[in-house]
């Protein structure tokens, strides 16, 4: 059996593919043999008894997945019929799957966004033509490409309602062209047209699953607890006690502490489990993946591993049996993280050594929710973070602008999938710096909670699975890269660098204990040679603002600083497992890293000889003016409603 085949016997099921053990039966003479897919609980080859209603077929595939309402079904593919909640009790009219299509019925429930599913069902329809299937869809191709272009304009906020009726005038020419009698496009705008405004108007996805107009909301599942308010960095979530919450999204950072702090799972975050595996289902479509460090040491707690364990190479195993085409490691990427942010650093130095005005400190970009904290609060020192790309970006940017093109693959080919400890991904992604015209460089972020379940939905266990490596060339790493996913791990790395280069010496010992430590808010003194640096360091925004505060006024000075918005760092990001012990396992997770570290025959970025093939075949040296068209970006000062 093929992997793909494997996956599609998860209870997620395909949205569209048939697996291969069920294909025999398919082959039977049996006009009542169907296959069912979707938000079902068992999906796959059924035969539908004499007179059985939608709500009959639903049951006999074990029923909606996580007790969900039903929201709509899409018979067979390509273009067969499409029911609503109203035909939920009609008896099944077999005429909807039209002469020539596939027999198989798609089960939708609320957790789906139409939008999204109409998207990726217009994608895999085009993966088929392109493989020179459905013949008679070619002469309409440019058709479906068009609306396939619209519909992702919808899903990222981009579209207007003008868009709608393109997309019903395009459709139409396909209706006709193919003397359809149904048509999905139609039939969707027609059945949840208020959904499909809201997202083109309110720029909101009811469902969650367009990442761009993602916002958290708390539903109400809430007790009114508080614990959410007592936990949140910015204050932006109020409510009283035993009544529902609300979230002011305008102020939220999405650090995704408060989903951590929940007791009964009331914040809703949003979900990409299912953009995965349709992407892995899509005919042509290539799915990369890469891998954040902290989520190797903290994954496993789910699958009875001590935390702090290193998995990574069972990750890489689940993740090729899921179908995933290139596993990825974005340590590799805090590597280049390390080689721009170090030459900023060692410049800034310089020049405040040599008496210039220049602005210090500098500070580590790579924690999106901070980045959000200092555009809203504080505007006036925009020109404080380094303006090198988080490692997650530099990642996607160079997969799909450099690695994707030297292997012949179009940006628009690529599913450029993150694998994150942290929910504040989910709208660093989203950001537009970070896309060519509609196509982002990260296209969605799944967090280390998500990865878990689809493993433990898809009957995989870490356990079990056999131990593969990351691919190359974007898989080899540093020392100095992996301990990023730990307080104080990416001005340590950055140390190294820039100590060494600045000196040109190398260094003995390149653990900098003084960086170390589980204090909010810590300063550290350092000096190697002719070298002073005065470093701070903060994790916890309530903590990096007490910094923030102290710069400002001129109270304090630093060299360079490091914030991270989660307590302990990227180990202990909203996206990671909930722990019953948090600082316990928070420091197992911490000195998981440290020993990945400590175990590697490269411990500094600029050794990484990956890295310097990067440079010399593609973008020259750090700072170079190729290396700031990529792999920089800049921010802006983004100020709350009223």
């Amino acid at each position: 059996m093929s992997e793909q085949g494997f996956i599609l016997q998860s209870s997620y099921g395909s949205v569209f593919s048939i697996v291969e053990d069920l294909e025999e039966r398919l082959e039977e003479k049996n006009d009542k043999l169907v296959t069912v897919a979707g938000r079902v609980n068992n999906p796959g080859a059924i035969e539908i008894p004499e007179n059985s209603t939608l709500r009959d077929v639903i049951g006999l595939v074990g029923g909606i997945k996580n007790k969900k309402k039903f929201k709509a079904a899409q018979f067979g593919l390509p273009f067969g019929g499409f029911l609503t909640s109203k035909s939920l009790d009609k008896v099944i009219d077999f005429s909807l799957f039209p002469e020539g299509t596939e027999k198989n019925i798609i089960i939708l429930s609320e957790e789906d966004c139409i939008v999204t599913f109409a998207q990726f069902y217009i994608e895999f329809l085009l993966g088929k033509i392109k493989n020179s299937e459905y013949k008679e869809y070619h002469q309409v191709e440019e058709e479906i490409e068009r609306i396939w272009r619209i519909l992702d304009r919808i899903s990222k906020g981009k579209a207007n309602m003008r868009d709608v009726y393109l997309l019903r005038y395009l459709s139409d020419i396909i209706k006709n062209k193919l003397h359809q009698k149904h048509n999905l496009i139609l039939e969707a705008i027609e059945e949840f047209y208020e959904e499909i405004r809201e997202h083109i108007e309110e720029h909101k996805c009811p469902a969650g699953e367009c990442m761009h107009l993602l916002k958290f909301r708390i539903t109400d599942k809430c007790i009114g607890c508080t614990a959410c308010a007592r936990v949140c960095p910015v204050k932006c979530i109020s409510g009283k006690l035993k009544e529902k919450h609300v979230i002011d999204t305008d102020r939220c950072t999405h650090c995704g502490q408060c989903v951590v702090s929940c007791p009964v799972g009331a914040i809703f975050e949003g979900d990409n489990t299912l953009n995965l595996f349709r992407d892995i289902a899509t005919p042509k479509k290539l799915v990369v993946v890469q891998v954040a460090p902290a989520v190797r040491v903290a994954i496993g707690e789910a699958f009875g591993f001590e935390p702090g364990t290193n998995v990574e190479k069972k990750l890489v195993g689940a993740l090729k049996k899921l179908g995933v085409d290139y596993v990825f490691d974005t340590t590799w990427a805090a590597d280049m993280t390390i080689m721009e942010e170090a030459a900023e650093f060692q410049e800034r130095l310089e020049k405040f050594y040599k008496g210039e005005d220049v602005r210090l400190p500098i500070l580590t970009s790579c924690c999106p929710a901070w980045v959000k904290f200092i555009e809203q609060n504080y505007p006036d020192m925009m020109d404080v973070p380094s303006t090198a790309k988080s490692p997650m970006e530099i990642f996607s940017t160079i997969a799909k602008d450099i690695w994707g093109k030297e292997m012949g693959y179009t940006r628009e080919r690529i599913a450029s999938v993150a694998i994150m400890p942290c929910l504040a991904k989910k709208y660093e992604a989203a950001r537009e710096e970070f896309s060519r015209g509609d196509n982002y460089d990260t296209d969605y972020v799944i967090s280390t909670r998500e990865l878990i379940k689809i493993f433990k939905e898809s009957g995989i266990d870490l356990n079990d699975v056999e131990e593969m490596n990351f691919d190359n060339p974007l898989g080899e790493y540093s020392g100095a890269g992996i301990i990023f996913g730990r307080t104080g791990g990416v001005i340590e790395a950055a140390t190294r660098t820039t100590i060494e280069t600045i000196t040109g010496t190398h260094l003995d010992n390149i653990e900098f204990s003084e960086l170390r430590g589980w204090e909010g808010f810590r300063v550290a003194e350092i000096t190697i040679g002719h070298i002073e640096l005065r470093i701070g360091v903060a994790h916890g925004l309530e903590e990096a603002a007490k910094m923030l505060d102290k710069i400002r006024a001129g109270e304090e000075f630093f060299h360079a600083i490091e914030i991270m918005a989660c307590k302990g760092g990227c180990i202990g990001g909203g996206g990671q497992p909930k722990a019953l012990k948090k600082q316990v396992v928070l420091e197992k997770r911490a000195e998981g890293l440290n020993n990945i570290d400590r175990s590697l025959p490269i411990r500094r970025s600029h050794e990484n000889p990956y890295v310097k093939a990067m440079y010399d075949k593609y973008l020259d040296y750090p700072l170079s003016h190729k290396a700031h068209e990529l792999l920089h970006t800049r921010y802006f000062p983004k100020f709350n409603k009223k």
